[in-house]
């Protein structure tokens, strides 16, 4: 792991530094859990490149698969779609990202707060997308809905 700061972006060599830099917020609920947002429809060989669409103010957002186009809302997210562009790095312009979240789960079993975090492929700036409170739902609900 390699997180590198350039001013104020932070770069990062692989999905671990993303992890890393999402434990590491401030400025917001703790975050206990960092998970790597993989495609499940490969079995146990999750591709982790996608495109990601969101938006911050909404706190809305879903990805697609870039081997198979699979696409996975973030949560309700598709009951609050507000049709967002694909993201694109700011240092760039790549699209494609590896997508991790970070949960705030006080108690170890209930998550009350999501924040969305992306690592350019091209540049390995890392960036967060969006977050979402929420309302202490049982972490194993939350995870399938990731």
């Amino acid at each position: 792991m390699a997180l590198q700061h350039l001013g104020s972006d932070v770069t990062g060599e692989d999905v671990e530094d993303l992890r890393s830099w999402l434990s590491r917020l401030e400025g917001c609920p703790p975050v206990s859990e960092q998970v790597v947002l993989g495609c499940g429809r490969h079995g146990d060989e999750r591709p982790t490149w996608m495109y990601v669409e969101t938006d911050a103010a909404a706190g809305v957002a879903r990805r697609r698969c870039l081997a198979c186009a699979d696409v996975v809302p973030l949560l309700d997210s598709n009951d609050r779609w507000t049709h967002p562009p694909m993201w694109a790095c700011r240092g760039c312009g790549q699209s494609i990202v590896e997508l991790a979240a970070g949960l705030s789960v006080p108690d170890g079993e209930h998550v009350e707060w999501v924040a969305l975090g992306a690592r350019c492929v091209e540049c390995g700036r890392l960036s967060g997308l969006t977050d979402v409170v929420v309302d202490r739902l049982p972490l194993s609900q939350v995870l399938p809905g990731l």
